[in-house]
């Protein structure tokens, strides 16, 4: 796999090809989808975490996008104003600073500790101020590939609920994990972080989908009913096609 621009060395399964395929076929991708995504795939996605995380989630949780990183800047402009900040563990993925600029909001790089190579409470609580919004959790990391632990999520995620914080969990690498390593997702934590998290995951990496251009917001409905407002004057609708194929995923 090449992390530098997450690329898989495996390519689309074929079943979920055939799937597409079928859709288009079948005259199903000649239209467009509601902007929050094809039922079905939101239902399958609700499933899928619930399964991952012992949750409760519904399809009304979900929204699917063109992508994870449109589902990220449709986060930015559903949760920031104008000179609000958010906390960005370093190393980071490019698109994470730029996506908050791009929204008129201020990204705050936040160094990491010495011997574990990862950001801690004491180094977030640091670079807080009454601007903070939302910090940004990726777990694997892109480009290091750290995991964060329960313990370190936890601590982390009730810090956040403290100071009303929003958690964005980047989980788009949840599924290679190697070593012996295990991820855990933050959705998986207590009730209160849950309600904090808004996580973001997809199809590029775990089925080499990049070019498929399809990702998903779950958090609590409230919010995804206020970006789906949003979302859906960004882009209509994530590519039909592929959302008939991810179903099949």
């Amino acid at each position: 796999s090449n992390l530098s621009i997450g690329e898989p060395d495996f390519n689309t399964p074929r079943h979920v090809k055939d799937a597409a395929v079928a859709a288009i076929n079948e005259g199903k991708s000649d239209f467009y989808t509601p902007a929050t995504g094809i039922l079905e795939l939101r239902e399958a996605i609700a499933k899928f975490i619930n399964d991952d995380c012992n949750t409760e989630f519904s399809k009304e949780n979900v929204a699917v996008a063109a992508g994870g990183k449109m589902a990220l800047f449709a986060i930015a402009q559903t949760i920031l104003d104008p000179g609000d900040e958010v906390l960005i563990p370093l190393p980071y993925w490019v698109s994470y600073g730029e996506q908050v600029k791009l929204v008129g909001g201020v990204p705050k790089f936040v160094k990491a500790n010495n011997e574990t190579h990862k950001v801690t409470v004491k180094e977030l609580e640091e670079m807080r101020t009454e601007k903070t919004v939302a910090v940004i959790v990726n777990s694997p990391q892109n480009p290091s590939g750290l995991i964060y632990t329960k313990e370190e999520l936890e601590a982390i995620g009730n810090w956040a609920v403290e100071h009303d914080i929003y958690l964005v969990a980047d989980d788009m690498y949840s599924k290679l994990v190697y070593n012996g390593n295990k991820f855990v997702s933050l959705m998986e934590l207590s009730p209160s972080i849950r309600q904090n998290t808004i996580l973001v995951n997809g199809f590029s990496k775990a089925y080499a989908m990049t070019g498929w251009r399809l990702g998903y917001v779950l958090a609590n409905k409230t919010f995804t009913a206020a970006m789906n407002k949003i979302h859906q004057y960004i882009i209509m609708s994530a590519p039909t096609a592929a959302q008939y194929g991810a179903i099949d995923a």
